[in-house]
């Protein structure tokens, strides 16, 4: 601590500066003055300031700082040193910076100043940790003695290879010399005590020491042989495991035990054991005795008693015909699964003539001979149901007694500035044949839809029941058996029926054809009929009329011709894929002008119903069909639109649905008046403006009520006053039209 005074006798006692007035006191501004000077020639050390009217050099400065770290017992931080000493922490951190740079006792970390001291006396605890407990980790060291890992290593860790210090630093663990001989000891006796395959993870815990300190351990023991085991698996593996000698000698003993009071050994068991594979058994047993075992999916079995399994199953055969090989073989106590058994049954079976396996059972083949035998009543009578069944569907098929005119009153159809287009079909066109899908062809010299007919499951094993011809226990395997041949027999059966009865409808083919040809030259004459009218409409009103006709009554004319050039009238139930194909097994001679027809169906061209035309007269001429459809003339087509007016009088007369009582009564209206169509509901707007001027004036403002009512009822369907007031109008729109 130096004073005002001390600092003038300073001054003037270091002579290194000239003062004018020497012999004098400095006062105290020139004292500061001379300070000053002195500081900023570096006459003197830098001095730092205490309280304002004392000042202290770097000297001594670092001088006190070190007596405060010592005397706080070799650990002090910073800010209790600037307290102490009353002085600016900024400079006590620097100065101590200064020290520890400058003095290798001393070190700086974290604000606080270690000496020495503090290092010896960190050391002489270590080593009495070390003593009681053998070792210690550096996370608990630096939790017991409040330092990070960092300083921790610094200040003891590194320092610790001097040769007072008898142990060995193993990561961030500590250990003595002798705590790492009592575990290398540990590890002996564990390894000696171990008489099964145990994981390393097992002995590693119970030894107590680090994976490295672990395998050190184990080395140092291999090293020498004190190690009676080996290693199965990588060492860093965590499945790593040890497996004993002494282990391999009780393997070896209770697996040749086994085997010969059992004559088999189960291979879980051995998996168990750890004897894996097929190698691994002939190390146990031998290469000699193993090669003689049989391999089964659980087991491995001697020739002795497979054949003894064997012949078990055999005697039991012979006594009853059949065996179930699970029950067969509980007397030999075998622990055989599913896999195993079906092994001897195969074996069994083959081993001997006739004799069938399926499902765990085995038995001999006059088993299926007889069971089929018996059920030869239920397949005949079967047989009869499956082709009456045929002859219904063929009758439906080809029956179609002329259809009423039909009338489609779709809700998208009765808007009132709609154009045309597809919609409902209408009425007055030849009727079209009944539905069903046909199984048989009346063209063909041979029964057909046998091939469809089977016998399913279900019918099989009730009729085996019923026969009591197999024993209850392999009912379903003898279903499974005879599935194919009880299906066989019945088509065989029905194919004997249907050829019975095919010389007896062999007559009615051509009778059958003849309907046919007569359906097509009716729809082909409402077609002219229905064309001729359409050209007393103006465009666009009259294309879309006749782009409809053919989309509808051509469409039925080209399923009729189809189904004339086949021979079944079913071509109407086709999808166009099924269609194409059936087109494409036509002969040439006919299957050209068909495709042609068809593909005039779906043409949009303003000629399409002039190639429609020309197809139906390629494929009526001799060469394709010889039905010579041609157009009708005009006082045909005068007897066919009579024939309309009178089918859509009959059928207004017996419609209740108001929608398609008002397209009826505009289309009977038309045909009325000599210009019969066919149409749908989206014609109905702009077909009543045609019929304004031939219809009375009554008539007319019903048609319109109607008309608005039928929209209004399809907007609002739960609209019931409008739909009673609908359904009045339409009652008195009838009444007008039929009077």
């Amino acid at each position: 601590m130096t004073s005002w005074a001390d600092i003038q006798k300073l001054a003037s006692d270091l002579q290194r500066v000239q003062l004018s007035h020497s012999s004098k006191k400095l006062s105290e501004v020139n004292c500061i003055e001379v300070l000053q000077k002195l500081i900023a020639s570096q006459q003197i050390d830098v001095v730092y300031t205490r309280d304002g009217h004392s000042y202290v050099t770097k000297k001594h400065l670092e001088t006190e700082i070190k007596n405060e770290c010592i005397a706080a017992g070799g650990r002090a931080p910073l800010t209790d040193i600037a307290v102490a000493l009353n002085i600016d922490f900024d400079h006590i951190e620097r100065t101590a910076r200064l020290i520890v740079a400058n003095d290798e006792e001393f070190t700086l970390s974290n604000a606080e100043l270690f000496a020495t001291e503090y290092v010896h006396r960190l050391r002489n605890e270590l080593r009495s940790l070390l003593d009681e407990q053998g070792n210690q980790t550096t996370a608990a060291l630096c939790k017991h003695w409040d330092l990070s890992p960092e300083l921790l290593q610094s200040l003891l860790i590194e320092k610790l290879s001097s040769t007072d210090f008898q142990g060995v630093v193993d990561g961030d663990t500590i250990y003595t010399a002798s705590y790492l001989d009592a575990r290398q000891l540990v590890l002996r006796a564990v390894l000696v005590a171990v008489t099964k395959v145990t994981p390393i993870s097992t002995i590693q815990k119970r030894v107590g020491l680090t994976a490295k300190r672990f395998w050190i351990a184990f080395e140092n023991l291999q090293a020498i042989g004190e190690v009676p085991g080996t290693i199965i698996g990588s060492k860093t593996s965590p499945a790593c495991s040890y497996r004993p000698k002494m282990y391999d000698y009780l393997v070896k003993a209770c697996v040749v035990n086994q085997y010969r009071q059992n004559e088999f050994l189960q291979i879980s068991t051995l998996k168990t054991l750890g004897v894996d594979g097929k190698q691994a058994l002939e190390e146990t047993l031998g290469a000699s005795e193993a090669k003689k075992l049989i391999n089964l999916n659980s087991m491995y079995m001697t020739k002795e008693l497979m054949d003894q399994c064997v012949q078990t199953v055999h005697d039991e055969i012979q006594k009853t015909g059949i065996a179930e090989i699970r029950v067969s073989l509980q007397t030999l106590n075998l622990p055989l699964d599913t896999v195993d058994e079906d092994f001897i049954g195969e074996k069994v079976a083959n081993s001997e003539k006739e004799t069938n396996f399926s499902e765990g059972f085995v038995f001999k083949a006059s088993i299926l001979t007889e069971a089929l035998k018996s059920i030869d009543k239920q397949i005949e009578t079967k047989a009869h149901q499956e082709v009456d069944k045929l002859e219904a569907e063929k009758k439906k098929q080809g029956g179609g007694a002329k259809a009423p005119p039909k009338v489609q009153d779709d809700a998208d159809d009765w808007g009132d500035n709609k154009k045309g287009g597809k919609g409902g079909k209408k009425g007055g066109k030849g009727g079209k044949s009944g539905g069903g899908k046909s199984s048989s062809a009346t063209t063909s010299s041979a029964p057909s839809g046998s091939g469809t007919v089977q016998v399913s499951e279900e019918e099989l094993e009730a009729w085996i029941r019923d026969s009591q011809a197999v024993p209850e226990e392999i009912i379903s395997v003898v279903v499974e058996k005879l599935g194919h041949e009880a299906t066989a027999a019945l088509r065989k059966k029905v194919q004997e029926i249907q050829a019975l009865q095919l010389v007896a409808s062999a007559a009615n083919s051509k009778k059958s054809l003849s309907a046919i040809g007569d359906k097509c030259r009716q729809l082909y004459d409402t077609l002219n009929t229905f064309e001729a009218a359409t050209t007393s409409f103006a465009d666009p009103l009259g294309s879309d009329l006749r782009q409809y006709l053919l989309k509808t009554v051509g469409s039925d004319l080209a399923n009729g011709l189809l189904s004339y050039a086949t021979g079944v009238d079913n071509a109407h139930q086709m999808k166009e894929k099924q269609r194409d194909e059936t087109v494409e097994g036509l002969p040439e001679m006919v299957r050209e002008p068909i495709r042609a027809l068809f593909a005039s169906l779906k043409s949009t061209d303003d000629d399409a119903l002039e190639k429609f035309h020309d197809a139906v007269y390629d494929c009526s001429v001799p060469s394709a069909t010889s039905l010579s459809l041609r157009k009708i003339d005009k006082k045909g087509r005068s007897e066919v639109g009579i024939k309309i007016s009178t089918d859509l009088r009959e059928q207004l007369s017996s419609q209740s649905e108001p929608a398609t009582a008002l397209l009826l009564s505009v289309l009977y209206l038309l045909a009325k008046n000599g210009r019969p169509i066919t149409a749908s509901g989206k014609f109905v707007a702009q077909l009543m403006a045609q019929i304004k001027d031939i219809c009375p004036e009554n008539v007319y403002d019903l048609l319109q009520s109607c008309q608005k009512g039928v929209v209004t009822c399809i907007k609002n369907k739960d609209d019931e006053v409008a739909r009673e007031m609908l359904e009045e109008d339409i009652s008195k729109l009838k009444a007008a039209v039929l009077q």
